[in-house]
């Protein structure tokens, strides 16, 4: 090759040059960035001592400057006194910077014609240079002037032009201008220089890259750019906009080498975590400041191997189909931050990524605010300041409906469904997942109306069986029996409060209505084990027909009221007549019962001038005939409860 650059030049088609000019500009941009930090770093180092030394080891090997020497200047500078300092190299490192700047300038000068029309000519970089250089005094040995290392890193736009401002604007140049003389392009990526072999890796890449790249929508990024260097094809994805977001990947079959810098540490990390399903050896992650970037950012570096061409092939189609998912990956993860935990959203992500779904069509409706806004319509109300929207239909829920939402806003907007359907779309989801809470409410209200049940029963039957027919034994196992269910209640009750997801507005009514049940259950497991406590002898006294009436009456009530929980959990708009029919009058039913436990119980207190036992045994008696009293006005109210939620809210839905 080197007797073909010759003869080009000796035949003045100096254009054919360019891309290999530009590559060695490129190269000399990385090797001027890094000279100027090296600068910087031994200047702060010696203004503080204490803070310790920037290690710029790496960058000083990925750019391919070989002196390693280099390594440890800034450790062992210092001050010198009238604001000069002593730097190991410090003129071999200037006039090493110097040469890369003027390698830099080479593009400009062979291009000619190939030059970019935007773009600024060679002759006025060269004067820069020159002007710069000779405002600029070459460090004397070791010793270097602390203003002048300030003016050669400072940025673009200040008062003096330096060496880091004129790199830059050349590399701006160089980056024009690589864009004007790619030779050709491989299904969509700008390439230049390949070898034969390297076509169908590009074509595998960008296989990938097409796969998904619909899913950033009208977002800029993806643009790829291939060449090869002395030993290995380059190909250089931009991503998105964020100035040190970029992927360069060196393939040198059956190696490929990934390195990838971000701003964001946890786009980092999530780009590692999508590509588990091949064997990726990471290297350590750094951190670090470049002249030139305004913010910090983070570099790693990852390397597969693969076993034969096909795997090679493979791996870098799913790298390629890999990269739309970081494209306002953190806006998406702090949107998503707003409706749920910070580990819920980052798994809503991985899982978005693993099906190909994304989070651009979720942030193009509005990210969180659409989410809101159905909350509002269908909750009939806001988030209470600072909520979640987990905080309302708990973690596992949410999780669900993210997803939803996620998958129904990508697969909308690229079929070309208007704004306001897909918005309704996920309104009506929603609507089904408010809906399922109050399904889970009713369902453990019917659970705990069962116990009611239940315990209605075992205090008929004790007093059946236990007191009439002196059957102590029965007795005990019925308070056992009672006392079993009546903290089986409790725990339903504690459900209810607890349960994430239930603590909203619209759920109220319903862990009220549990909350307000539960007395009845309270209240007949008093009666069971005072019924226990009952004497033998005392049976045969009149009272106990009243309490077996009252007893015998609840019983009916309880069933009368877990038939209206059931009914209820089917009762919506839409329901059929005879649904809500039932419904009603089993709430009727547990009313009329009410009143009749009310009528046995006063013909219980009217028998207390005929009591025939001793004071302990009356006392007993009103205390049992109390307790199921108040357990009737309970299920009462609980069924009135009922009918307001039924026909204020679930027939409206």
């Amino acid at each position: 090759m080197a007797g073909k650059h010759q003869i080009v030049a000796e035949l003045g088609e100096n254009s054919l040059l360019l891309p290999n000019v530009v590559n060695a500009a490129l190269a000399a941009n990385d090797r001027a960035k890094y000279l100027i930090a090296l600068l910087q770093a031994a200047k702060a180092h010696a203004d503080r001592p204490e803070a310790g030394a920037v290690d710029l080891k790496l960058e000083r090997i990925a750019c391919g400057v070989d002196q390693a020497e280099f390594d440890t200047v800034a450790e062992r500078s210092s001050k010198e006194g009238d604001g000069r300092y002593s730097i190991p190299s410090a003129r071999q490192v200037y006039e090493l910077l110097v040469e890369q700047v003027r390698q830099m300038l080479a593009p400009l000068e062979v291009g000619g014609a190939a030059a970019p029309q935007d773009g600024r000519p060679a002759a006025e970089y060269r004067r820069r240079l020159e002007a710069c250089l000779a405002r600029q005094p070459s460090p004397d040995g070791d010793s270097m002037d602390g203003d002048s290392i300030d003016r050669i890193a400072a940025p673009p736009g200040g008062l003096e032009d330096g060496l880091h401002a004129i790199v830059m604007d050349l590399h701006k140049e160089i980056n024009r201008l690589q864009r004007r003389i790619s030779t050709e392009s491989i299904s969509g990526a700008a390439v230049y220089g390949l070898a034969n072999e390297d076509r169908p890796l590009v074509e595998a890449f960008m296989a990938g890259v097409h796969q998904t790249e619909k899913l950033k929508f009208d977002h800029p990024g993806l643009g790829t750019t291939a060449t090869r260097d002395a030993k290995a094809l380059v190909l250089q994805n931009d991503i998105g906009l964020t100035e040190a977001h970029v992927l360069v990947i060196r393939v040198e079959p059956p190696k490929v080498t990934a390195t990838y810098t971000d701003i964001h540490i946890q786009r980092l990390q999530f780009f590692q975590s999508l590509l588990r399903p091949f064997a990726v050896a990471w290297n350590d992650t750094v951190s670090k400041r470049t002249a030139g970037l305004p913010d910090l950012y983070h570099l790693c570096v990852g390397v597969f191997v693969a076993r034969d061409q096909d795997e090679l092939t493979r791996y870098l189609t799913f790298l390629g189909s890999r990269l739309v998912f970081l494209i306002d990956w953190n806006r998406a993860r702090k949107r998503l931050r707003k409706l749920a935990p910070k580990q819920l959203g980052l798994d809503v992500l991985d899982w978005a990524a693993a099906n190909n779904v994304g989070h651009m069509g979720f942030l193009k409706l509005g990210g969180e605010q659409f989410v809101f806004d159905a909350l509002r319509l269908t909750a009939q109300g806001p988030l209470q300041w600072g909520g979640q929207l987990a905080d309302v239909l708990g973690e596992a829920r949410t999780a669900e409906f993210l997803k939803f939402a996620l998958q129904t806003t990508t697969e909308g907007l690229l079929a070309g469904r208007s704004d306001p359907l897909i918005r309704d779309e996920i309104q009506a989801e929603l609507r089904h997942y408010f809906d399922t809470i109050q399904e889970g409410i009713l369902a453990v209200a019917a659970e705990h109306a069962g116990l009611i049940v239940e315990l209605a029963m075992a205090s008929r039957d004790s007093l059946l069986l236990g007191v009439l027919a002196r059957d102590r034994d029965y007795l005990d196992r019925a308070a056992r029996r009672a006392k079993a269910w009546e903290h089986r209640a409790d725990q339903l009750v504690n459900k209810c409060r607890t349960a994430r997801g239930w603590q909203g507005e619209t759920s109220q009514p319903l862990v009220h209505l549990v909350r307000t049940a539960d007395d009845a259950a309270d209240e007949l497991e008093e009666a069971v084990f005072l019924i226990n406590l009952l004497p033998a002898e005392g049976a045969a006294n009149g009272s106990s027909t009243s309490l077996q009436e009252m007893s015998g009456l609840l019983v009916e009530g309880a069933h009368e009221y877990l038939k209206a929980v059931e009914n209820a959990r089917y009762v919506h708009r839409g329901s059929a007549r005879e649904r809500i029919e039932d419904f009603l009058e089993a709430v009727d039913h547990t009313l009329l019962i009410e009143h009749q436990v009310d009528d046995a119980h006063r013909r219980a207190k009217s028998g207390i001038p005929m009591f025939s036992g001793d004071f302990k045994e009356l006392h007993l008696f009103m205390e049992i005939a109390d307790n199921l009293e108040q357990a009737a006005d309970v299920l009462m109210h609980s069924a009135l409860n009922l009918r307001d939620y039924v026909l204020g809210e679930a027939i409206t839905r």
